[in-house]
């Protein structure tokens, strides 16, 4: 299943989340409208608008839904009172039937701006390790999150990246189980990364990875061997190009062949899978127009890294 969220332009009032299933076959069914323009999740004022969404699975096969969420209610004489992502939440709503049917959205996280990106990661010591960040101080957050009875999600403790500006971090461990992040950098120089010591609850100091980014958001995952495969757009100018990348220590990449290129922006991607059974990415195409999607196992990986980084690589299914 992937869901999205869609409307005439980002932060409008028209803004819904739809989501679609691939079914056994990967043939994608017509999306269907998850959460509907104007939700409102308990004890609160009806959405603004709806944002970036990330879904895992939690106890008895729950489907749980995190999304961005706008609070910026209508004021009789008033002009809009904060019309966009900086005054993004963090929502939370569970399925119990496949992502048919949601429940009504409670608040995960309240901190001004929050809003989620990648996709959560289950972390020894620490347990479930959702990365988000704040958009009006550009700040990464990583949020722990319990599971409680009733169902609903519980935030029990956050750890800001302070003194950097980077946001939309997208996490793996690394062999000594700590958290690595990369970060997309809205001063457009390169993809960053830092690590989270679950031990000393503090981060490293950020460091540039070898990766150029245009301000866009980046998504990883280990291979068979343990390195770092991230997906990224390869330029500091544009959205033009979906590319591979992989390293051993998270700082030097070798660049690997392209996922997409020729369809307007190709951007916000998001891995799902593992070595044994393949990856599936998904990302938006045509300016944001479109939902595309590529499936590949550890075999057309290899091959990917032996082309040189150019379009024409091996294409995947």
């Amino acid at each position: 299943i992937a869901c999205w969220y869609s409307g005439a332009a980002e932060a409008s009032r028209d803004a819904r989340i739809l989501c679609a299933d691939s079914g056994e076959g990967a043939v994608w069914s017509e999306p269907w409208t998850a959460v509907a323009a104007g939700a409102q999740p308990a004890g609160q004022h009806a959405e603004k608008s709806l944002g970036n969404v990330v879904l895992f699975e939690g106890r008895d096969g729950r489907l749980w839904m995190v999304h961005g969420a706008i609070q910026s209610p209508r004021m009789l004489g008033v002009a809009e009172p904060c019309p966009g992502w900086r005054c993004g939440r963090i929502d939370a709503r569970w399925s119990a039937d496949g992502g048919r049917t949601w429940s009504q959205a409670t608040r995960l996280l309240g901190l001004p701006g929050a809003l989620p990106r990648a996709k959560p990661l289950v972390v020894p010591g620490l347990g479930l390790v959702l990365p988000a960040y704040q958009e009006a101080p550009r700040r990464t957050v990583l949020a722990v999150v319990a599971e409680r009875p009733g169902p609903s999600l519980e935030v029990t403790a956050a750890f800001p990246l302070r003194g950097v500006r980077l946001i939309q971090p997208a996490l793996a461990t690394d062999a000594a189980g700590g958290v690595r992040a990369f970060f997309r950098d809205p001063k457009k120089r390169a993809v960053w990364t830092a690590v989270f010591d679950p031990k000393a609850m503090a981060w490293s100091a950020p460091e540039q990875t070898n990766l150029p980014n245009p301000s866009s958001a980046v998504d990883v995952f280990r291979d068979r061997q343990g390195r770092y495969v991230l997906v990224y757009n390869p330029s500091q100018h544009g959205r033009g190009a979906l590319a591979l990348a992989r390293s051993s220590d998270g700082v030097a990449f070798q660049r690997g062949c392209y996922l997409a290129e020729g369809d307007g922006d190709v951007a916000y991607p998001t891995v799902t899978g593992d070595a044994d059974h393949g990856w599936a990415v998904i990302w938006s195409a045509s300016d944001k127009r479109r939902i595309a999607t590529a499936a590949f196992d550890e075999a057309w990986l290899a091959q990917c890294f032996a082309e040189p980084p150019a379009s024409g690589a091996p294409t995947p299914n």
